[in-house]
């Protein structure tokens, strides 16, 4: 396995699901499967299950971010070594939102044994995630928002590789994108060189045209190309949220470059008007 997956296993173990009650309910896709007999996956899992404290969320009906709180959820007056060995069947949540209590997620779980897996969700995984992809839009053409939204949509359903698939292309359009920044402004750009070039080497040759936490964290598309060549459908699945937050990084700093020469514009103009109103009165 390459150097750089295997960084990546050792910052995000545990499954990146457990890490947080939001993860673990809104985010995670069904028929994600766990092994009870892991202490520390059955105590994260049960925490989780057992938790009554509001989280932070997007509303889909709202259409903002809102507060959740939990109204069903599994009683923690069984602790945790007699609920992995004794209490099977299917367990349900829910979490309400506080503006609106008819605005509800609801998820459901089985569990046999030491067997546990996430078996649905309403609204979906893809219903609650989408939805928070639309700032992209600014930055994204039609063709890239809608491959970034298949991606979420397909590791929604448990489509791990061809989820990857989705966000290397999201990946390598940016960096083309730079490129032809680069060639615009630079006719000595080595264009022959930067065609025959790995990936690693073309994000160098552009850097100056790329939002700094990409050239930073390159590897993410060694992560991608390893994803879709060599991993499985699981294992795709359990990196796609780390993988995803990497795109967003990448698309929120380009926000910020887009949002930032556009005030410098809309300043200069205003500038320059006001300065031309005034010498125009003298």
């Amino acid at each position: 396995m390459p150097k750089e997956i295997a960084t990546q296993q050792n910052t995000i173990q545990p499954d990146p699901y457990l890490e947080s009650v939001k993860a673990f309910h809104l985010e995670m896709p069904p028929y994600h499967n766990f092994d009870l007999s892991i202490g520390m996956t059955a105590e994260k899992i049960y925490k989780n299950l057992t938790n009554r404290d509001t989280i932070d969320a997007y509303c889909i009906w709202c259409d903002k971010e809102g507060v959740f709180r939990a109204y069903n959820y599994l009683s923690d007056n069984v602790s945790i070594p007699p609920w992995t060995t004794r209490h099977d069947g299917l367990i349900e949540v829910e979490y309400q939102c506080t503006r609106n209590n008819s605005h509800a997620y609801h998820t459901s779980y089985f569990k046999a044994g030491n067997f546990f897996t996430k078996v649905g969700q309403f609204p979906s995984v893809a219903d609650f995630q989408i939805p928070q992809a639309q700032a992209y839009r600014k930055i994204l053409d039609e063709e890239q928002y809608k491959e970034f939204t298949r991606g979420i949509g397909l590791a929604a359903h448990g489509i791990g590789i061809g989820s990857f698939v989705y966000l290397r292309r999201v990946f390598e359009n940016l960096i083309e994108e730079a490129r032809a920044k680069a060639q615009a402004e630079n006719s000595k750009f080595p264009n022959g060189d930067y065609l025959k070039a790995r990936m690693d080497e073309k994000i160098k040759m552009v850097k100056d045209y790329l939002p700094e936490f990409l050239v930073e964290n390159r590897s993410l598309y060694a992560i991608l190309s390893t994803g879709i060549h060599e991993l499985t459908e699981d294992e795709c699945l359990q990196y796609f949220e780390t993988v995803k937050i990497g795109i967003e990084q990448i698309l929120d700093e380009k926000i910020i470059q887009k949002e930032k020469a556009d005030k410098t514009t809309k300043a200069r103009e205003a500038i320059q008007k006001a300065h031309g109103q005034i010498a125009n009165s003298k």
